[in-house]
C-alpha cells in the first residue's frame, strides 16, 4: 500500500483584462504583495515577498520567499521556485521543495494564460502534490484553490486593471 495520495489543486476562470496585461502582472514574480488577498479572511497571513538573493526574475530557476504570520499556525516561510516561463504560449512552471509542516511534497503547479477576446482572457491553475496516505482531508486542495481564486487569478485581474489607468 502506498504512503502517499497522489492529489492536486485546480481553478480556472475568464477575466477581464488581456492575456498580455495579465502575463505582465504574472511575470513579477516577487510581486506577490501587490497582487496576494492579504484581508483579514485571506486564505494565508502573509506579511512579505522577497526574492532569494543572488536570484533574478529574468534568470531562471529563480525562487520567491514568502513570509507569514506564525501566530496563526502558518511556517515563517515558503519557497516557490519558478522554473519555466514561456512568453510565447503564457505559461509558467514553478514548484516548492520539501516536505511542508502539512505533509505536502512534490509540489508542481502550472498557471496558463489564453487571449479569448479583447481585453479578454482565461487563466488556468492546477497542481499536483502528494499527501501522506493517512491524511484524506481535502484541506490543503481547498486551501490551494482559494489561493489561486482569490489571490492569482482575482488579485492579478485586479492589479493589471489598475495599470490600464495608472
Amino acid at each position: 500500500m502506498s504512503k502517499f495520495r497522489r492529489t492536486g489543486a485546480f481553478f480556472e476562470s475568464d477575466v477581464d483584462v488581456s492575456a498580455d496585461e495579465f502575463w505582465a502582472v504574472l511575470r513579477d514574480w516577487p510581486g506577490v504583495m501587490k497582487w496576494a488577498d492579504l484581508s483579514e479572511t485571506a486564505p494565508a497571513p502573509l506579511i512579505d515577498t522577497t526574492l532569494r538573493e543572488g536570484d533574478d526574475v529574468n534568470v531562471l530557476p529563480c525562487t520567491r520567499i514568502c513570509h507569514f504570520d506564525t501566530s496563526t499556525g502558518f511556517p515563517p516561510t515558503f519557497e516557490e521556485t519558478l522554473l519555466h516561463a514561456d512568453p510565447e504560449s503564457r505559461r509558467i512552471y514553478y514548484n516548492v521543495e520539501g516536505v511542508q509542516p502539512t505533509g505536502m511534497r512534490n509540489y508542481m503547479a502550472t498557471t496558463i494564460i489564453d487571449e479569448i477576446g479583447p481585453g479578454k482572457c482565461h487563466v488556468t491553475c492546477s497542481s499536483t502534490f502528494d499527501l501522506p496516505a493517512e491524511d484524506t482531508s481535502d484541506y490543503i486542495k481547498e486551501f490551494l484553490e482559494a489561493v489561486y481564486e482569490r489571490s492569482v487569478v482575482r488579485g492579478m485581474e485586479r492589479v493589471a486593471k489598475a495599470a490600464r489607468v495608472g
